[in-house]
């Protein structure tokens, strides 16, 4: 049986309740004065044998009972407590003549010197004797072997050949029991290494040197992993069965356990141990714990090194060491933790490190435990510092309302850490809200929607990168329903590199932005003035360019057809060659008409746009296989101005004539649409598109932008290499 007993609550865990109540030796579990704690249905028995049962529920009271005039008994178990030494062998004999054998084992806190519980067993060894009597000898040998938890091994000779195991030797080995018995220890395979991590040889297995030198060895650590690839940590003795003889190795037992969970979980104890301290130790706050009568059990360094002590005062009472000015408060907390159950926080008087009187929030907590007085942690934050700055805070906020009373700016100050924000009253005046209406949220749904976000984006991205100074502009919503122009300054201030205040002024900029805006409109008006002077421009000079070839042009190469068809009659050749001078002449007709009609702008006053941008269509087809199609209705040639139809006409021209020289199109789309007062028109193109971003030699977009902005239009293109082009012109009609 586990000698040691663990539990984490104040009452015992059931698995702790299942394996006393299942041992048939008596369990004691008491506090380090032997009252007792817990104990197992055996000791209950045993108890309730005696016929003068004690009163009281302690275990020295019993001992005394069962085994009068052995005092020594009780002396031996204090030594065990006083020196930490586990007891084993105490050997009394009862009156009825029934011998005990007494042991004690002790619990004591993790990490700490401090007894949580003693274990003290009572095992009556006439009784075991009695039950191995009741067993056959061969049966009680297999039986004894094969029930242990712990490997056996018969060993003999230069080879340690195997005479003997039990089955937890060989699941341990990882042979069958036929496997094993008859080999030698280097045929069994597996391999073994020190606790260092070294391998073993055969030669170095303890059982080895128990045959080969007489030594016995005594629970030596060492792995093994045997023939499956199973890892174990085993605790192996040995012993001689026949007297040693040098010449000849004699019969040796080994015995070994799996003591692997053992180790992990002892690594795993020193591991969290090591973490705590290591923890704890680092850490900037004092932390400790104390029993309810105030004894401190554990104390950090920084803890330490504040009140000036050592480990040395450990188990001592904190009345005895802190100032009586502060114990009183400090120990009239901890009754409050203890009487209500909770964690308490609470201000507390307390010395700094460099001796002065400082102000700590504290931290106080009950600790689960099974110890027989109950433990309160605590840890402790200097606050000395921020106390210190709120006060002189107060005094700072004194100052400023002062001073905003007598300023005529538009002071603000905005408590970033509650998200309160103060106006001065200049700034009231201004939006004509009160000072009670305002919050941090309030403040925000009064900025315009489209500077709202960017506001806070650029808030908050000053915070981020931790900027002292702040300035942007926005639109503010006043009472009377109309919006200011602001431009606000502040000052951040920064606390352990996290805001906390910002102070700021706001100046009114609603005038100079008026102005600005007007000044703004003129300029647009005298663009557009400038702009359509241009087109005006040009379409007179197209017009007169088209009449000069038509008037002059065309009459000339009409004369020269009516001559070379009178030439005709000249002889066979001739004919020939005027017949072909003729349709050269022709076509050049054709040519300059086509010419004229598409610079002439009063085609559209004519016959509308729909037939010229028809004509446009055939024209590109006659150039280039491509299908076009044109998406417009008919009625629109009646609703719209001349202007705007000019206007559509010109730019279908200027967009066309840019895909017939680069796009490299297969299909165009022409699409002419009106929609709630607002006219749209739309040129799209699979060809291989342009970059939008890098400038262009070219004047033709421009061109489009500007016919456009001269009837208050905007020009949209959609484009990308080798991704086509949409062009789309949007203009309001009135």
């Amino acid at each position: 049986m586990n000698p040691t007993f663990t539990t984490n609550y104040r009452e015992m865990a059931p698995w702790l309740e299942s394996i006393l109540n299942d041992c048939q030796d008596a369990v004691f579990i008491t506090d380090r004065h032997f009252n007792l704690q817990h104990w197992n249905v055996a000791a209950e028995e045993l108890w309730f044998k005696q016929p003068d049962r004690p009163a009281k529920k302690n275990i020295v009271d019993l001992l005394n009972g069962m085994f009068p005039g052995h005092h020594e008994v009780h002396s031996q178990l204090q030594r065990a407590i006083a020196l930490d030494e586990q007891v084993e062998d105490i050997f009394v004999a009862a009156p009825d003549g029934k011998t005990y054998r007494v042991s004690c084992y002790t619990h004591k806190f993790p990490g700490t010197f401090y007894l949580l519980d003693v274990v003290i067993i009572l095992r009556d060894l006439q009784a075991t004797i009695h039950r191995k009597k009741e067993i056959r000898p061969g049966v009680l040998y297999k039986t004894l072997l094969n029930s242990l938890e712990e490997g056996v091994m018969l060993l003999q000779g230069v080879q340690g050949t195997i005479l003997s195991a039990n089955n937890k030797a060989c699941e341990i080995i990882g042979c069958t029991h036929d496997q094993l018995i008859g080999k030698n220890l280097i045929d069994i395979g597996g391999k073994g290494f020190r606790e260092d991590g070294f391998p073993l040889s055969i030669q170095e297995y303890p059982g080895m040197i128990t045959l080969h030198t007489g030594e016995i060895i005594r629970q030596r650590t060492m792995g093994f992993t045997n023939a499956k690839g199973r890892l174990t940590w085993l605790s192996v003795n040995t012993c001689l069965l026949e007297e040693f003889n040098e010449a000849v190795p004699g019969l040796v037992g080994v015995s070994f356990s799996d003591v692997t969970a053992c180790r992990e979980a002892e690594s795993r104890l020193t591991e969290s141990e090591y973490m705590f301290q290591s923890f704890m130790n680092n850490t900037h706050s004092p932390a400790w714990i104390i029993d309810e009568d105030g004894y401190i059990i554990y104390m950090n360094d920084i803890f330490k090194r504040v009140w000036k002590l050592s480990d040395s005062q450990l188990y001592t009472n904190m009345r005895d060491l802190m100032p009586k000015d502060m114990v009183e408060q400090y120990m009239a907390n901890n009754q409050r933790v203890l009487e209500t159950g909770q964690p308490l926080i609470t201000l507390e008087n307390s010395l700094r490190q460099d001796g002065t009187p400082g102000v700590y929030l504290v931290f106080k907590f009950l600790l689960q435990t099974s110890t027989p007085k109950r433990l309160i942690g605590g840890q402790s934050i200097d606050i000395t510092e921020e106390k210190r700055a709120q006060q002189e805070i107060l005094k700072v906020n004194e100052r400023f309302y002062y001073t905003t009373k007598a300023t005529s700016d538009y002071i603000w100050d905005w408590n970033i850490e509650k998200g309160t924000i103060y106006r001065s009253e200049p700034f009231n005046r201004l939006t004509g809200y009160t000072q009670n209406d305002m919050n941090l949220d309030w403040l925000l749904e009064k900025i315009h929607v489209d500077d709202r976000q960017r506001l806070m984006d650029h808030i908050n991205a000053c915070l981020l990168a931790r900027n002292n100074y702040w300035h942007d502009e926005y639109r503010f919503l006043c009472a009377d329903g109309t919006y200011k122009h602001l431009s606000d300054k502040g000052y951040i201030i920064y606390k352990d590199g996290v805001a906390v205040r910002a102070i700021g002024a706001i100046q009114d900029l609603t005038e100079k932005r008026k102005l600005e805006a007007e000044l703004e409109q003129q300029k647009e008006k005298e663009r557009l003035r400038i702009n359509q002077a241009m087109i005006a421009g040009q379409e007179y000079e197209r017009n007169e360019i088209s009449k000069e070839l038509h008037d002059n042009v065309n009459q000339i190469l009409s004369s020269a057809m009516i001559l070379l068809s009178t030439a005709k009659g000249q002889g066979d050749e001739q004919d020939q060659l005027l017949g072909k001078t003729s349709q050269y002449i022709n076509l050049a007709i054709q040519e300059i008409r086509k010419i004229s009609k598409s610079l002439n702008s009063s085609i559209i006053n004519e016959v509308g746009f729909i037939d010229p941008v028809e004509d446009i269509i055939k024209n590109m087809q006659l150039v280039r296989p491509m299908v076009v199609d044109f998406e417009c209705d008919p009625e629109l040639e009646i609703e719209l101005a001349h202007d705007v139809q000019l206007m559509m006409y010109r730019i279908i021209q200027e967009q066309t004539n840019n895909i017939m020289r680069y796009a490299e199109a297969g299909y165009v789309r022409i699409a002419i649409e009106k929609a709630d007062n607002e006219l749209s028109l739309v040129i799209q193109d699979n060809g291989k598109g342009f970059d939008a971003t890098k400038p262009t030699n070219g004047i033709g977009l421009l061109n489009i932008l500007n016919r456009a902005e001269t009837l208050g239009g905007t020009l949209t293109i959609d484009t990308k290499p080798m991704g086509g082009c949409r062009l789309e012109v949007q203009i309001p009609l009135d």
